[in-house]
């Protein structure tokens, strides 16, 4: 407190008022701040998994997949109508 001044009733309702008022502008702003804060700690943590280098060497296995070559018949089409087949 100030020397001089006295603490009265409005006084102190006055600061109360400041600090509600204070308080109002600064809770929305942390409400909506607190998730971006959350998802860059989580970013860097993602990143830094990236910029590592492995530690286990994996070794590659490669697989010779053979499929049958299926033979399909084709006619030649002409304008005439097909009864039997």
């Amino acid at each position: 407190m100030y020397p001089g001044r006295a603490l009265t009733l409005t006084s102190m309702i006055g600061r109360i008022n400041r600090t509600l008022n204070f308080a109002n502008q600064v809770i929305p702003l942390y409400m909506k701040a607190k998730p971006m804060v959350k998802n860059a700690k989580e970013a860097f943590k993602v990143a830094k998994v990236f910029m590592e280098k492995p530690k286990t060497t994996t070794s590659k296995v490669t697989k010779k997949i053979e499929t049958p070559i299926k033979k399909v018949e084709t006619k030649i089409s002409t304008n005439k109508p097909v009864f039997f087949q």
